[in-house]
C-alpha cells in the first residue's frame, strides 16, 4: 500500500473501524457513504430563530438569559440565536438539480468515534485536499456547498435542520455541554438522505461551487462575506452549517449558513493552526465498481480505512494528514 503508516506500531491501538464503513454498499458509492441526487429546493424556510443581539452591548452578562423572551417575540421561532458582533448569512430557498454524488453518512471519522479534537483551518484544508489528490482513495474529495445542503436538508423535505423543522429538544446532544460520539443519537439525522449529525453539532469545511456562488453572492442570497473583502471563486474552502452552540456568529443547528476563514497562507498559518473544531465533510463521485467489489477500489478502501483508524485512534486531523502525506502536514499547506 502507498500510505506511510508504519509508525502506527508504536502508537496506542486505534478505535475499531465502524462496520458501516467496511461493508460494500447497495449504491455505487464507497462504504459508509450514501447516494444523493435529484431536483428540489434547499434553503431556510421561514424564520425559526428568536434573536438575542449582542452587538454594541458592552459588558453584557449571560446573554442566553434573553432566549425565552426572544423566542416568544417571534411566533415562528423554535430555537434561539444569540448573535455575536458578527453574524453570517442564512441562505433562503433556491431551486436546484443535484447530479448524483456520494457523501459520508456520518462525519469523519465515523459512527461511534469522537470528532477530532483539532479540526481544520484553511492551511489544514489545503493539506487535506492535497492528500485526497495525491493518491486514489475511492474518488474521495471534499464536498461542495450545494452537495452539503442537498444531503443535510434533503431536496424533497428541505429541512431547516438535519433532524427536521421543530425545536431540537434533547436531540443531537443539545441538552449537554459535552459532544458525544458521532451517531450517538439516531434522531439527529435525515431519513430522506441517510446522513447523521451534520450541521447540528459542529460545522464542516466544504468547497464553494459555481451554483452556490451564483446564488449566495447576491443581495437576495445574503451577500458574500469573504474574509478580507476578497471575492470567492469556485473551489474556495468555506465553512458550512451551524453548531449546537446558541451564542455564535453562525445560525445554530442549520445547514443553511456559511462563512469563511480567509486565505490559508500568511504568517503563523502553520504555527497557530488546526486548533478549531471545524471538521471536514467527505464526498465522492459514484463508481459502479463498488457494486461489484472491484479489486482496485477495495485496495483504495483499505488505504482509506488506515487513515480512518488514525483519526479514530489519535483523535487528530493533524495526525491523519501527517500519516497520509508522510511528512509534516504544513509542508503541504503552503503556510510559512
Amino acid at each position: 500500500m502507498l500510505l506511510p503508516l508504519l509508525w502506527l506500531g508504536c502508537r496506542p491501538a486505534p478505535a475499531p473501524a465502524p462496520a458501516e464503513w467496511a461493508t460494500l454498499p447497495a449504491a455505487p458509492c464507497p462504504p459508509g457513504m450514501v447516494l444523493v441526487e435529484g431536483t428540489g429546493s434547499v434553503g431556510m424556510e421561514g424564520d425559526p430563530y428568536g434573536r438575542v443581539e449582542t452587538a454594541g452591548r458592552q459588558g453584557l452578562q449571560a446573554p442566553e438569559e434573553g432566549c425565552d423572551a426572544a423566542i416568544a417575540a417571534n411566533p415562528g421561532a423554535v430555537t434561539c440565536w444569540v448573535r455575536t458582533n458578527e453574524s453570517d448569512p442564512v441562505l433562503p430557498p433556491r431551486e436546484l438539480t443535484a447530479a448524483p454524488f456520494c457523501i459520508d453518512a456520518w462525519p469523519f471519522p465515523g459512527p461511534g468515534a469522537s470528532y477530532t479534537r483539532d479540526g481544520l483551518t484553511p492551511a489544514g484544508v489545503v493539506a487535506l485536499q492535497r492528500l485526497l489528490d495525491s493518491r486514489p482513495l475511492g474518488g474521495r474529495r471534499l464536498c461542495t456547498m450545494t452537495e452539503w445542503q442537498a444531503a443535510v436538508a434533503g431536496l424533497q423535505g428541505n429541512r431547516r435542520f438535519v433532524y427536521g423543522d421543530d425545536a431540537p429538544g434533547d436531540r443531537c446532544g443539545s441538552d449537554s455541554l459535552e459532544v458525544g460520539p458521532i451517531g450517538a443519537d439516531p434522531r439527529c439525522s435525515n431519513p430522506e438522505t441517510g446522513v447523521h449529525d451534520y450541521g447540528a453539532v459542529l460545522s464542516h469545511w466544504v468547497l464553494a461551487d459555481a451554483d452556490f456562488l451564483a446564488f449566495a453572492c447576491t443581495e437576495a442570497g445574503g451577500g458574500c462575506r469573504a474574509a478580507g473583502g476578497r471575492t470567492l471563486s469556485p473551489g474556495a474552502p468555506i465553512v458550512a452549517g451551524g453548531t449546537r452552540r446558541v451564542l455564535t456568529r453562525q445560525a445554530p443547528l442549520t445547514p443553511h449558513t456559511w462563512h469563511d476563514h480567509g486565505r490559508p497562507g500568511g504568517p503563523g498559518a502553520c504555527g497557530n493552526d488546526l486548533v478549531w473544531d471545524d471538521q471536514p465533510v467527505i464526498c465522492a463521485d459514484p463508481d459502479p465498481g463498488w457494486l461489484s467489489g472491484e479489486a482496485g477500489l477495495l485496495g483504495q478502501q483499505e488505504d482509506w480505512m488506515r487513515l480512518v483508524a488514525v483519526g479514530r485512534g489519535e483523535g487528530s486531523m493533524a495526525a491523519v494528514l501527517e500519516a497520509g502525506l508522510g511528512r509534516g502536514w504544513c509542508e503541504e499547506s503552503g503556510g510559512e
